[in-house]
């Protein structure tokens, strides 16, 4: 709620309106599946997935322009990185620009219209992902240009 606490649907004259902050927290609970014993539940003593999924449901649920994607899957299960993806291609097809950076090539792929690298503090010219393969990249993580020269 930190985001969104001064919305009037969340406050009036200062006054927070917890039932409407209780019902916000209930849906998000139910959509996004946190495991957690209810809207009370304190964030910080929940597992690190569902702490990810918390922080999904926040930033994504107010339909944001950008969407940063730092390692979004990380220590998730299949089901819950699922999840992640599906939501992450949602918000790109309702118009989001979303920036995914991932150490996980895999995800890398799936995910992305075009992929650059930082190498030693310099970042690559994106290249659409279907024009890439996994070697290539590798090689653009070691300083290598897609067109195969080394990069200063």
């Amino acid at each position: 709620m930190l985001e969104e606490i001064r919305k009037p649907a969340y406050q009036r004259f200062g006054l927070l309106r917890f039932n409407e902050i209780r019902k916000r927290a209930q849906e998000a609970i139910k959509a996004y599946d946190i495991r957690c014993s209810g809207p009370l539940a304190v964030s910080r003593l929940l597992s690190g997935g569902n702490i990810q999924k918390t922080v999904l449901a926040r930033t994504l649920d107010q339909q944001p322009d950008i969407v940063l994607a730092a390692q979004p899957s990380r220590g998730l299960d299949v089901g819950a990185t699922a999840d992640v993806h599906r939501r992450l291609q949602e918000a790109r097809d309702r118009g989001a620009g979303v920036l995914l950076i991932s150490e996980d090539l895999d995800e890398l792929f799936q995910l992305s219209d075009r992929i650059a690298v930082i190498h030693r503090g310099h970042i690559s010219e994106p290249v659409e992902t279907e024009k890439l393969d996994k070697k290539q990249v590798g090689l653009m993580m070691a300083g290598h240009s897609t067109k195969g020269e080394q990069a200063a």
